[in-house]
């Protein structure tokens, strides 16, 4: 590390816990949802949401385009939370990072009704803040939105911190301010399709993020 790594920020789904959303049928829904609501728009879950958003934003709708679609968004995420198990070594990564002093955030697409219950649950809501869901931005990942807040309001340097995912999203969205990301196999994106956008560093274990941040 050519930098001292201070803060970790941590995508949720996919990379704490195990990836559970149903991308094909819910995809399918939310693209119908947004069509009936005059916003036919094409992409996965995160890019239909931020093209529709801008949209509603400029037509003064977005408030309406919310309470029109979250809804299907917290559905899927509320059946996800229904097999989702934390991975291996989560929580003792959190510690080890607490221990260091090395801050530990989050920024999800995941709504915050399903995050709080999950973080809860699993008994590591102490060890993250921030904590940044899709209630709490306009614009998903690979939007650079959700990090640029969490890595102000820790107020840490993007070079002095450690995106770790499991998307593609997540590496779009570090390196669009900066920072160095470590992509966890297993998770929404597998491995062909960080061809064309590498991260840092590809692991297959939680506990490898502590060695980065030594």
């Amino acid at each position: 590390m050519d930098k001292l790594i201070r803060a970790v920020v941590f995508d949720f789904e996919g990379t704490l816990v195990d990836f559970q959303w149903r991308l094909v049928p819910a995809e399918a829904e939310l693209r119908r949802a947004f069509a009936e609501q005059g916003y036919p728009v094409e992409g996965n879950y995160a890019q239909m949401w931020n093209t529709a958003a801008d949209r509603a934003a400029a037509q003064g709708r977005l408030e309406a385009l919310r309470r029109a679609l979250f809804p299907i968004y917290d559905r899927w995420d509320a059946d996800a939370l229904t097999r989702w198990s934390l991975r291996s070594g989560a929580s003792a990564l959190l510690q080890r990072l607490a221990d260091r002093q090395v801050g530990s955030a989050m920024v999800s697409n995941v709504g915050r009704a399903a995050l709080d219950a999950a973080l809860g649950r699993f008994g590591i809501q102490r060890m993250l803040w921030p904590v940044l869901g899709r209630d709490d931005v306009m614009h998903l990942k690979p939007d650079p939105e959700g990090v640029s807040a969490v890595l102000a309001t820790m107020k840490v340097p993007a070079q002095e911190a450690l995106f770790v995912g499991d998307s593609l999203a997540d590496v779009r969205a570090a390196r669009a301010v900066g920072m160095r990301v470590a992509i966890i196999h297993g998770g929404e994106s597998q491995g062909p399709a960080f061809a064309a956008a590498p991260p840092d560093w590809m692991v297959s274990q939680l506990d490898e993020i502590a060695d980065l941040t030594a």
